[in-house]
């Protein structure tokens, strides 16, 4: 058991010692704000978690943590507020308790105290951690970052925050802010302004803390592959005009593809069927997921198959893999279309029956979810989803970079800062997709697998999450994906 005393209580103080003692480390923890009782328990790790330091002694207190006030409030700093921010050095000693010290060079720290502020960091040493106090508010920087504390203040600020109840709010003021569709950029974020994007740095601080309390977390490593399917079919499930239309194209542009093209209508192997690779592959992991876009109405961003033959793709590769019921809700999920941002209420309507599409092709609800795009709108996105009974979403992630956009390759339940309530949806967070590297980042097959490297050698190290992303076209050896199945492969296998 964990005693924490604080001078002040609050919700987000209950959430985040929630998420990380009770989630990470399997304690009960107990808050209180009575001195007297927080120095009467005896034989119990009591944390102090204040403003200001108090000796060791007198309180008998285990460890301090500086408390920056972040926890205590109830409402959003203004845009435009950041952090005081540091990287530093910490030599993890293992004679100082049974566990075994997490292996990384150095630890990123948020919400410093005063005392470091103003006292620095001479030589490059780590004053900021002694053996009984911590010099920076370690739980309102984990808040911050799985929050998306900077993302809400982000959306309000740029593209206020639609709701269901009033679904045109819209107080725009500058938007080329966003990306071409509206999202919000990995560049405006801290931790890649820092260049900590690629460090799971609540995964780190998470085992800092299990440092000092000598226990380590329950995590364990962790591969989760999971697929997009944006287009079941490359060549059929179009309407004729469509697919008339393509072919000329491809006599003109793309000769190479009429062989296969022909194949695919002719003798039905067509390069995007998901029985053929991505089922397959999947299925080699304990844990895997599988999201089918559902929209009913073809446009230039939502290009899936006609919903006739999607449903009869669906059936036929079900009825192929043997699959049951159990089976399909653990695993597969909707993939919900790009919307506009704005209109909750239009979005919401378009999702409810893309859910009553998928129930119908596969014989159940759906649970999880990725938006399409990474088309992630916090925290309006989260509350659409919520309405229609998603519970795990897996979207946590940048379209244009590599790394962790939450700070953590772990599942949370998410924080909904407008309400200052927990919701029921519990985030997955992924960090390479296949998408990112080969189109945004312009690498190759090769540098490919070594960043996706370089990721799993850290998460194996404190025991993190590897989940990626990839869609039944990269593993197809179909143009312009050719190589890539590879990859995809290598992705999956541990150092």
């Amino acid at each position: 058991m964990v005693l924490l005393f604080t001078h002040q209580n609050s919700q987000r103080i209950h959430y985040i010692f929630g998420e990380v003692l009770a989630m990470r480390f399997g304690f009960t923890i107990e808050i209180t704000t009575d001195w007297e009782y927080f120095q009467s328990k005896q034989n119990i790790f009591k944390v102090l978690y204040t403003e200001n330091q108090l000796d060791t002694e007198s309180s008998s207190h285990n460890l301090w943590i500086y408390n920056s006030g972040l926890l205590n409030e109830n409402f959003l700093r203004p845009w435009g507020f950041k952090p005081t921010a540091k990287a530093f050095e910490f030599n993890f000693v293992s004679e100082k308790n049974t566990i075994t010290p997490p292996q990384f060079p150095q630890i990123e720290a948020l919400f410093l105290s005063p005392k470091c502020e103003i006292d620095g960091f001479p030589n490059g040493k780590n004053e900021i951690i002694d053996n009984h106090s911590i010099q920076f508010d370690l739980f309102a920087e984990i808040f911050w970052c799985i929050s998306r504390y900077e993302e809400i203040q982000w959306q309000i600020e740029h593209g206020g925050v639609a709701s269901i109840e009033n679904p045109n709010n819209n107080p725009s003021r500058n938007r080329a802010a966003s990306d071409k569709h509206g999202r919000y950029p990995a560049h405006e974020s801290l931790l890649y302004q820092l260049g900590w994007l690629q460090e799971p740095v609540v995964d780190k601080l998470v085992w800092l803390l299990g440092y000092f309390i000598n226990k380590q977390p329950v995590d364990v490593f962790e591969i989760i592959p999971t697929a997009d399917i944006d287009m079941a079919l490359r060549y059929g499930g179009r309407s004729l005009f469509t697919q008339v239309g393509s072919f000329l194209r491809d006599c003109f542009f793309k000769p190479s593809l009429l062989i296969e093209r022909f194949r695919a209508v002719f003798l039905g192997k067509d390069p995007y069927q998901i029985d053929k690779a991505t089922i397959p592959f999947l299925k080699k992991f304990a844990q895997y997921k599988l999201f089918v876009l559902f929209h009913n109405h073809r446009d230039s961003r939502n290009k899936q198959i006609q919903l006739s033959a999607l449903n009869n793709e669906i059936k036929r590769c079900l009825n192929r893999e043997n699959s049951n019921l159990t089976t399909i809700h653990e695993n597969w999920g909707i993939h919900p279309s790009w919307q506009e941002k704005n209109n909750a209420m239009k979005t919401q309507t378009a999702w409810r029956t893309e859910v009553e599409n998928f129930n119908h092709a596969v014989g159940c609800a759906p649970i999880h979810s990725r938006l399409h795009y990474i088309h992630l709108h916090l925290p309006n996105s989260y509350n659409i989803l919520q309405n229609l009974g998603i519970t795990h979403d897996w979207s946590m992630g940048y379209p244009d970079q590599i790394g962790f956009r939450a700070g953590t390759s772990k599942p949370y339940a998410w924080y909904d800062l407008i309400s200052e309530s927990i919701s029921h949806i519990t985030v997955h967070p992924f960090c390479i997709m296949d998408v990112t590297c080969k189109n945004y980042l312009s690498l190759n097959c090769y540098k490919s697998i070594k960043c996706a490297d370089a990721l799993k050698q850290k998460l194996q190290s404190i025991s993190g999450t590897f989940c990626f992303v990839f869609h039944n076209e990269s593993v197809s050896e179909s143009y312009p994906w050719v190589g890539w199945k590879d990859t995809i492969e290598n992705w999956g296998k541990a150092l």
